[in-house]
């Protein structure tokens, strides 16, 4: 498998590059999993154990932003990369 190119975005950056003015985290009752909602209804993937009183970014894995995932980071832009793929 090859290597991920992982980068961070800001919640702010991340709602102007998809043209959102509004990000919800939602919980579907009926799968138990957290999702983040767009204003357009477009749903992106969540932390489950995401802490929405911690720092929180948006995840891009090879600059897919369909893909997008909402995770806690210790600090935005963070120097975290994929070093394998297991």
């Amino acid at each position: 498998m090859a290597d991920k190119n992982v980068s961070f975005l800001s919640i702010a950056a991340f709602k102007k590059a998809i043209g959102a003015t509004k990000l919800e985290v939602v919980h579907n009752a009926n799968t138990g999993k957290l999702s983040m909602l767009a204003d357009d209804q477009t749903f992106y993937r969540c932390q489950q154990a995401i802490d929405t009183t911690q720092k929180m970014s948006v995840l891009i894995a090879d600059g897919d932003l369909d893909a997008a995932c909402l995770v806690n980071t210790s600090s935005e832009n963070s120097p975290l990369s994929v070093q394998a793929s297991l």
